[in-house]
Order: structure tokens, then C-alpha cells, then sequence
């Protein structure tokens, strides 16, 4: 039985294959690859730079962020399924999870005979994975994965399709080495703007901003099958924001730019908004796989 015997049944989740079309937003769920899931790991949780990180503010918040959202999306999991959610970095396997990615040359003949295709794929792999870790930040001891390595409809540069395809045989090799049934990949989707064209609120010579956030979630089983899409998360007025944040360093119009988002308020009140965020963001995520089978 997929879910507990407690859980009502208008929250019973994914009564059957659901093949909803994943990409440009779309989601996607396989109900018999998630039955056959009986031990699952989250390897990766990674959040967009919204802010510098060589700052250490910026870091710390950022940080802080994907690693509430990893035990929060560990502990949504563990609540909604019988499978054992495991934690890779405790099962001694924290190497093997870090290099995920690095595609050997005897891993790319499985799927790529050409010696000159193998090393134009290892070569696009390479510069997607320096992309992804210059462009997000990710749980502490994880490797930096973003949704667009497994699927289409990111609002950003999509990755050539041998490179998905290596990925997702990744994962699933992954899975085999770790002795799991799939492994998890979620993607906070986060953003810094000033709203407002004419107003501009000043506190502490601090100019005042949105923060506005969304998740998704892959999981991906031990063939290098995805059989959870959660979709593109969209940053729109429906969703998730605080405003009136204090995120500019300087005043006014003039401070309003990338280079002067400062997390490191005093009050923390852009910390805290951003833990309340993710918390909320997660429930969201974690409702949604719930009610993507419908009532």
C-alpha cells in the first residue's frame, strides 16, 4: 500500500499512473515506479544565487536556507510513504554522492559509442556542472543539481538532451551504488526584486525589497527513470513572497541593484523570512505531490 492506513483518503496521492505532461510546467507522477521505491535518498538540494555569496551574510543565509529545506523535504517524504528515507552522507557513501555527475568514459559508452561523441558530452557535462555550481548553492555536502538536469521547461539555459540523459543514468547508477530505489532532487526557485517604480522605503540606510520563492522536486528510480516531476515552479503574484524587506544596502533608487543585496540585516528580518518561506514552500511542494492524483 502506497500510503499509511491513516492518511484520509482525500489525500491519498497518485491512485494510479499519472502521465501528465512534464515540461513547460507540466508534472508528472508514475505511481507503480514510486510503489517499487521501498528506499529513497534526497541527494540534492540546491537554491539560485540571489545574492553574493563570497559575502559571508549572503552565504550564511543562503546556506542556511537549502539546509532547512533538505531535513524539511526528509522529513515531508518519511510522513506521506512506507519507504525508508535514507541520508547518504550517514551511510558513508558521501564521496560517491559529491562526485555525482562526473561521468566516466566507460560510463558514456553505455549509451554513446563515438570517441568523439563521448568527448563532446563529457565536455558539455563539464561546463553544466561548472554552470550549476557558479549559479546555485546547495545543501551542505551535496552536490549542486538543478532541475534542468533532468528535465525541460526551466526558465533559463537548458542543457543539450545527451546531457540529461547522461544525468539521469547517473542517478540511477547512483541509486544502484548506494542500494536505494531513487533518489530525490529538489529546486528552490527564488528571487530579490524591488516591486515598486516610485517607491522606495528607507530604514537603517537599507532600501526595502521582495523575496519571493517556490520549490520543485524530481526523483529519478535505480533504471534512470524519472517517475516524480514536480514542474517548474513559478515566481508569479500568486506565490510565496515577503516584501517589505530591508534586502538593498543604501538608500533609494540608486541602491537598488544586484550588487548591493545584503542579507545580513541586524534585526534578521530577512533571515527569518527567508526560513519562513522555505517552510512554507516545502509544505506546498509536499501538498502538491499529495494532491496531484486529485480528490
Amino acid at each position: 500500500m502506497f500510503f499509511r492506513k491513516n492518511v484520509p483518503v482525500l489525500l491519498l496521492v497518485i491512485a494510479s499512473v499519472l502521465p501528465l505532461p512534464s515540461g513547460c510546467g507540466g508534472r508528472m507522477v508514475d505511481r507503480p515506479g514510486l510503489d517499487a521505491s521501498s528506499r529513497i535518498a534526497v541527494v540534492s538540494v540546491v537554491m539560485p544565487r540571489v545574492a553574493d555569496i563570497s559575502r559571508d551574510a549572503n552565504r550564511a543565509v543562503l546556506q542556511a536556507s537549502v539546509n532547512r529545506a533538505q531535513e524539511l523535504v526528509k522529513t515531508g517524504l518519511a510522513g506521506m510513504h512506507s519507504w525508508s528515507v535514507l541520508d547518504p552522507m550517514k551511510q558513508r557513501q558521501g564521496r560517491t554522492v559529491q562526485a555525482f555527475g562526473s561521468a566516466s568514459d566507460a560510463d558514456l559508452a553505455v549509451s554513446f559509442p563515438s570517441p568523439e561523441e563521448r568527448k563532446r558530452i563529457a565536455e558539455l557535462v563539464r561546463q553544466e556542472r561548472a554552470r550549476w555550481k557558479e549559479g546555485f548553492i546547495g545543501a551542505e555536502g551535496l552536490p549542486i543539481i538543478p532541475r534542468s538536469a533532468f528535465a525541460p521547461g526551466d526558465d533559463g539555459p537548458e542543457p543539450d538532451a545527451a546531457v540529461q540523459q547522461v544525468m539521469l543514468q547517473q542517478a540511477g547508477r547512483l541509486c544502484s551504488v548506494l542500494n536505494l530505489d531513487a533518489v530525490v532532487f529538489v529546486h528552490l526557485q527564488a528571487s530579490i526584486t524591488h516591486p515598486r517604480d516610485a517607491t522606495f522605503i528607507v530604514t537603517d540606510s537599507r532600501t526595502d525589497g521582495m523575496l519571493r520563492m517556490a520549490a520543485t522536486m524530481v526523483i529519478v528510480d535505480k533504471t534512470g527513470r524519472i517517475i516524480v516531476d514536480m514542474g517548474w515552479p513559478q515566481l508569479d503574484a500568486a506565490g510565496r513572497a515577503r516584501d517589505l524587506l530591508p534586502l538593498y544596502k543604501g538608500a533609494g533608487k540608486d541602491a537598488v541593484k544586484d550588487e548591493n543585496i545584503d542579507l545580513g540585516d541586524a534585526r534578521k528580518k530577512i533571515l527569518q523570512a527567508f526560513s519562513a518561506l522555505v517552510d512554507e514552500v516545502v509544505a506546498d511542494l509536499m501538498a502538491d505531490l499529495k494532491a496531484l492524483g486529485g480528490k
